[in-house]
């Protein structure tokens, strides 16, 4: 009698992580562009395997800037962070396309950003 209880249960909880989504979100691999996006600033990045593309980029002081990062690599989630000037991470998987609108500081300057989880993946990003 217990085993049939135990596995009553073990089913009733499979079936109410599968009906849940088992806790894990939904990734959308081609995000739309986000509401507000008009006149911003369009930065493509791409991430491979071994580097993001382009590895510098200039953009307006204060601007509106829209992000459209992909992610080529075919195996490994990689992320865009540049703690210095307030861009925190924006995670992208494989084969996904995230686009992400921020507002650049309006300071001017060159600003390391990168993957954390690739530390040796780099890019600067100049403010003018």
């Amino acid at each position: 009698m217990r085993t049939v209880l135990t596995a009553i249960a073990l089913i009733g909880f499979v079936l109410i992580a599968v009906a849940c989504g088992g806790g894990q979100p939904q990734v959308v691999m081609d995000e739309p562009v986000p509401a507000g996006a008009e006149g911003a600033q369009v930065v493509e990045l791409n991430f491979t395997p071994v580097e993001i593309q382009p590895d510098k980029v200039t953009i307006k002081s204060g601007a509106k800037v829209l992000y459209v990062i992909k992610n080529t690599d075919k195996q490994d989630d990689h992320n865009l962070v540049a703690a210095d000037i307030g861009l925190k991470e924006i995670l992208v998987k494989p084969g996904q396309t995230v686009r992400r609108l921020w507002t650049a500081p309006s300071k001017t300057g060159e600003f390391p950003a990168g993957c954390t989880i690739h530390p040796e993946i780099r890019m600067k990003f100049t403010f003018q």
